[in-house]
Order: C-alpha cells, then structure tokens, then sequence
C-alpha cells in the first residue's frame, strides 16, 4: 500500500517563484561572498544543478558523485552568499524532512564598469519624451489661440452662424497652422538638447 504521506511535493521552479536576478558590482561587498563561494567547481556544480530543478543534498550527492559532508559544506557557503535557499521539504522513506534546496535568484551576475550605463540611458530617454510631450502641448495651445483669434468664416444662410470647431477641422487648420511649425521647431531643439546631453555624458 503506498504511503499517503506527500513524500516529494513539486518543488517551484525559478519561473514558478517571485525572485529578481541578482546584479552586483565587482566593487560591491556582497562579490567577495560570492565568489568565495563560488570559488569551489563542486560550489559551481551544485549552484547549476539546482538551477535546473531544485533537490535535497542526498540527492545533489548523488547527481555530482560526491559525499554529503561535501555538499552540505558548499550548501552553507552558498546561503551565506545569498545565492541559495530552502524552497520546500520532502520527506524521506524513513519520515525524516529533508531541506529542498533552489536558487535565491533567477540569474546572478557579476559586472564592472558598467554601473552608470542604465541611469543615463534612462535620464536620456525622461529627457527625449518629456520634451516631446511638452513640445506636443506648447502647439496645440498655440493653435488654439491661434483660430479663437481668427475671424469666424459664416456661411450667408437664412441665419448666419459660425461653423462649430470639430476635431477634423482642427486637424486641418493644425496642419496648415503655426501649430505644426512650432511641434517641428520644438523637436528639433529638444532632438539637439539630446543628442547634446549623450554625447556630453560619453565623454565623462
């Protein structure tokens, strides 16, 4: 008779869990953890065997051939590093809970030099659209002002009324307007202001 107990409750998976990649600079602390823990090819053995499904230390053994003493000993020193953690617990044909190990992270990478990249980049692109948008908002409030200005073009009816604004004609006179010119003209500058920027930041 099979035991209903759950022995091997399905572990999550790194897509399964709600954990980020783990990026660290070379110049940060938590990179001497790292790869002190990771120093060992046994350490770099049992991190990527668990990346592909997640397993007790008795098994992680048994899949790199190694002792248990062994891969508990690197087990530790990848906690401490932050790189893996207990996901479930299974139990044994004896009834004793083994700890199932997985990934703390769905990738870790370690970088240099690279630390700026990502703010400029997205202080370039706030700079772009902002400007745009500000841009966008400038013409049309100069183009409305603009036709209210205008004398109202009446068509000699039995009662002479003023053709009502609807966004077609607005389009129409937008593009034949001051509007248009002051969305080119306004691109363009906040194009150079750009460009300007990025190519002031490269070179620091």
């Amino acid at each position: 008779m099979s035991s209903l107990l759950p022995l091997k409750p399905a572990a999550e998976s790194i897509h399964d869990r709600e954990i980020d990649p783990l990026l660290v600079a070379l110049d940060d602390p938590a990179a001497d953890d790292i790869l002190s823990a990771l120093s060992s090819s046994t350490a770099r053995a049992i991190l990527t065997t668990i990346y592909e499904e997640p397993r007790p230390a008795s098994e992680l053994a048994s899949a790199l051939d190694t002792t248990l003493q062994t891969v508990s000993y690197h087990l530790e020193r990848l906690e401490d590093a932050d790189l893996v953690e207990e996901v479930t617990t299974w139990l044994s044909a004896q009834g004793r809970e083994m700890a199932v190990y997985g990934p703390t992270n769905t990738a870790v990478v370690l970088f240099a030099g690279a630390e700026k990249t990502e703010p400029r980049l997205s202080s370039g692109l706030r700079t772009l659209v902002g400007g745009l948008a500000g841009t966008v908002v400038a013409s049309l409030a100069v183009q409305a002002v603009w036709m209210t200005r205008q004398p109202p073009v009446q068509r000699f009816v039995a009662r002479a009324e003023p053709e009502p604004t609807t966004p077609t004609t607005f389009l129409s006179a937008y593009l034949d307007g001051p509007g248009l010119v002051v969305l080119a003209v306004g691109a363009a500058l906040v194009l150079a202001v750009t460009l300007a920027m990025a190519w002031t930041q490269r070179r620091v």
